[in-house]
């Protein structure tokens, strides 16, 4: 069976053209009630005029002698003919302007009714001038009808080239009613065309410029909304993420820096009692591909799974954690080429062992006391890259001593490239670490330091997503006096060792 074609990305589309067509009829009943009162208006002071005018006329004419009152009303009544073609189409403006104040006219008839209105009061001015109905020039009223319109009504091109064509028609009709020859038509036809045509220009040219105006602000009402509600999702966003551990015997402090608004770098943290007392701190690090909205949604689905996983079992294995996001992730997201690398931490602070899994996530470095640095490699492929039956975490143990710190961090880290486009790398930030492990501090502020040397190596905006995750092993007094000779090693160097298993 064939698959049916999505329609989703004609949605935005028609969501516009909608909106467009309703603020197009709220715009035409105003234009239009304005149209029809200049039109009546301007109809009542020419009828007015050409009865002041006749009316003089007659009177000035007038002799004084015993039939002056029949010849006076016989003026009068010629006057009165002579301006009642103005009449016409004043009372069509009144009855149109009526009908739509009322009520009678639905919006979508609106369009329909304004083309009909311009045609016959046009087209009556034809008529009157092509048999002497009065003092019509015809083509000029009618040709000021269809400009008046063109100006003042929200008319598309289409609809302005209907009414020109209908008032062409009835141009070439009562011209051949009258006798016009077969040159003489073409003549008129012609000079129809150009009496019509400035209209449609004209009208094409507003139209063109209300759409594009009308767009524009569309776009920026869609655009602000957008940016409120980006700003909603990402405050519910980092609400996902743990609150900051500065007390206790293992510490964590993460700083997290979205390529745009919200990203897919997410931090998954659960603090339970540790073997023999203390704690136990397991979490999570975690990196969607893409960025921006759709990886945070998928942060949020695995934020979901996380918080199952973790409500059944408190002590679970991070490599046991680790096989249960893979399989997660080829099941639901795999299908839709999304992809996720994650590191699987587990710290017991009662046995000092650190236990970890990681799939396809950059290496973490493991800062001792001591300055010496060690990297966590990654043990397994990328989340989602294959089935649950094929998938080995792989989980390695190493020791996480008083004083020691665990650096964690996603790719945007590494990808930042300086202005000449050299990128980063492990090693670059590498070097950050071994850097900070050589100062004499047992207060690092890691995560935000680590950031801070990022910014100033990479040039330009962020490229990706950045998370850098610092896990510390509080390091008590007694402790510091029993490491006094590794703190010391510090000014000869720092080794850097792999995690072995």
């Amino acid at each position: 069976m064939k698959k049916r074609a999505s329609t989703t990305r004609s949605l935005n589309t028609s969501e516009f053209a909608g909106e467009f067509e309703a603020h197009t009829l709220r715009l035409l009943k105003q234009r239009f009630v304005v149209f029809c009162t200049i039109g009546a208006i301007f109809g009542m002071l020419v009828t007015g005029i050409g009865l002041i005018v006749s009316l003089v006329r007659t009177f000035s004419d007038a002799s004084l002698d015993a039939g002056v009152i029949l010849k006076l009303w016989t003026s009068v009544l010629g006057a009165a003919k002579a301006v009642g073609t103005s009449i016409v189409p004043v009372a069509i403006f009144i009855v149109a302007l009526l009908w739509v104040q009322r009520g009678k006219v639905l919006e979508r008839s609106l369009l329909r009714l304004s083309q009909v209105v311009v045609v016959v009061v046009g087209s009556f001015h034809l008529i009157a001038a092509q048999f002497g109905w009065g003092g019509s020039i015809g083509w000029l009223e009618a040709s000021m009808t269809l400009l008046l319109a063109c100006i003042l009504l929200p008319w598309s091109a289409r609809s302005a080239l209907l009414a020109a064509g209908a008032l062409l028609i009835v141009n070439c009709a009562v011209r051949v009613v009258g006798g016009a020859s077969f040159q003489g038509l073409i003549a008129y036809f012609a000079i129809s065309i150009a009496m019509f045509a400035p209209s449609v220009l004209i009208a094409w040219l507003k139209h063109s410029q209300y759409a594009s105006q009308f767009k524009m602000a569309v776009l920026q009402q869609r655009y602000g909304e957008v940016r409120r509600e980006l700003t909603d999702a990402r405050r519910i966003h980092e609400a996902l993420f743990p609150a900051r551990i500065d007390a206790g015997p293992l510490r964590l402090e993460y700083q997290y820096e979205p390529m745009s608004q919200i990203g897919g770098d997410y931090l998954y943290a659960h603090i339970g009692p540790g073997v023999t007392g203390g704690q136990r701190l397991s979490v999570v690090l975690m990196d969607v591909t893409g960025h921006g909205i759709p990886a945070a949604l998928t942060v949020n689905r695995l934020h979901g799974e996380l918080e199952r996983v973790f409500a059944e079992d408190p002590t679970i294995e991070p490599g046991r954690v680790l096989s249960l996001l893979n399989r997660y992730v080829h099941l639901t997201l795999a299908s839709h080429s999304v992809f996720v690398t994650a590191l699987c931490l587990r710290i017991d602070s009662s046995t000092g062992v650190l236990e970890f899994a990681s799939g396809g996530h950059p290496p973490a470095f493991l800062v001792g006391v001591d300055g010496t640095v060690r990297d966590l490699n990654s043990t397994a492929y990328v989340l989602g890259a294959c089935e649950a039956s094929e998938f080995d975490a792989a989980q390695f143990a190493t020791e996480f001593g008083p004083g020691d710190t665990l650096v964690a961090y996603t790719d945007g880290a590494i990808e930042a490239r300086d202005r000449h486009g050299k990128m980063l790398g492990v090693q670059g930030f590498l070097r950050m670490v071994a850097e900070m492990a050589g100062v004499h501090s047992t207060e690092h502020a890691w995560s935000r330091e680590l950031l801070n040397a990022v910014e100033r190596f990479r040039y330009g905006p962020p490229a990706d997503d950045t998370l850098i995750v610092e896990i510390t092993r509080a390091l008590r007094d007694a402790d510091l006096d029993n490491a006094g000779v590794r703190i010391g090693s510090l000014v000869e160097g720092r080794g850097v060792a792999p995690v072995s298993p």
